[in-house]
């Protein structure tokens, strides 16, 4: 071996070792700052930032990934409950299962049918629910012993929300009884025939204060006191309009009906718009759920819905656990008729 070559080789050694020297604390210092970093995207939420080595070695990172985004979507208030009634909560994903324990819910129409089944299931969600009623006192009173007796919180209020002093003391009482509500859900309406050609203006004025300007008036006095009671960084509330997918094509021997529905839609669209960012408005447009207008008419319309054997007045309960927790959902209407819109 000459000179010449052990001093090319200690040249060589000697800028390996200086190379080495002068990456090592970039190393040293870099590697522990990209993992602070990933880890401090993944506590906020945001989507995992891909590795700088990924390109080289593509399955370093995927193999390091996994914890962080699994756990990313979970809803820090989420618990799953098994309800006393209504939904099983196997039927539903546990981000939905309990949105909101504790807060005050005031349901119109609340005594019977679908009603009655949307307070069983808020009162399994830890919800206070007050029990709205117009002509259904009897029913009201019974609902609300039977969720009590399942450990839910129940209590009935008379409204006719055709008067709107009638809507200001109700939401007085529920507030002085447990405070500001977090959620209504319009509920209540009027579904009875309205040929145009045979309707009378007392009629028509009736359906519509019904239908319309009573749940329109209501949401937006409760709407006021959501915004009152919020804190400039949660939502305050949210209201939940039933509408109908006959507000959207009109129903044969219905038209008054299908008007007013329509006017409701419109008013979810303009009030999700006023009454944000503090409270959320969305509405749910159900198909044939219930046999409220006669067995026949109700098998009719099932034989006109792509999904028939899935109607029931769970699918509803569905909608409204989606919506509960939807936080970047506001002025939509969410259509739970089975695909009969499509046809």
């Amino acid at each position: 071996m000459t000179h010449q070559s052990v001093g090319k080789g200690l040249l060589r050694g000697f800028k390996m070792a200086l190379g080495f020297l002068v990456v090592l604390p970039f190393i040293g210092l870099l590697l522990p700052l990209w993992y602070l970093y990933r880890w401090n995207e993944c506590r906020s939420g945001r989507p995992m930032p891909v590795a700088p080595w990924a390109e080289v070695w593509p399955r370093a990172d995927r193999a390091s990934a996994p914890a962080c985004v699994a756990d990313r979507w979970q809803h820090p208030a989420t618990e799953t409950v098994l309800p006393h009634h209504g939904l099983p909560s196997s039927d539903l994903p546990s981000a939905l299962a309990k949105p909101n324990a504790g807060g005050v819910a005031v349901v119109t129409g609340g005594a019977r049918h679908l009603g009655a089944a949307i307070c069983q299931d808020l009162a399994t969600l830890g919800y206070r629910v007050a029990v709205l009623y117009h002509h259904s006192a009897p029913q009201a009173k019974a609902l609300v012993a039977d969720i009590q007796e399942r450990g839910g919180i129940a209590h009935p209020f008379p409204l006719d929300q055709r008067d709107p002093a009638q809507c200001i003391q109700m939401l007085d009482a529920v507030q002085q009884r447990w405070g500001v509500p977090e959620l209504l859900i319009n509920n209540a309406s009027l579904f009875v025939p309205t040929p145009l050609e045979e309707s009378s203006w007392e009629g028509l004025e009736q359906l519509w204060r019904v239908n319309l300007q009573g749940p329109l008036w209501l949401a937006l006095r409760a709407g006021e006191r959501m915004r009152n009671r919020q804190d400039g960084v949660t939502p305050a509330g949210q209201i939940i309009q039933m509408c109908d997918i006959w507000g959207e094509r009109p129903l044969a021997g219905y038209g008054g009906y299908s008007i007013s529905k329509a006017g409701l839609i419109m008013a979810t669209r303009v009030l999700a718009r006023e009454l944000a960012p503090q409270v959320r408005v969305n509405g749910i447009a159900p198909g044939a759920i219930l046999a409220k207008s006669g067995e026949s008419r109700f098998q009719t319309l099932l034989a006109r819905t792509p999904l028939a054997s899935a109607a029931s007045p769970e699918a509803v309960l569905h909608g409204i656990r989606y919506l509960l927790t939807a936080r970047f959902v506001t002025g939509e209407i969410l259509h739970v008729d089975g695909g009969r819109s499509l046809v």
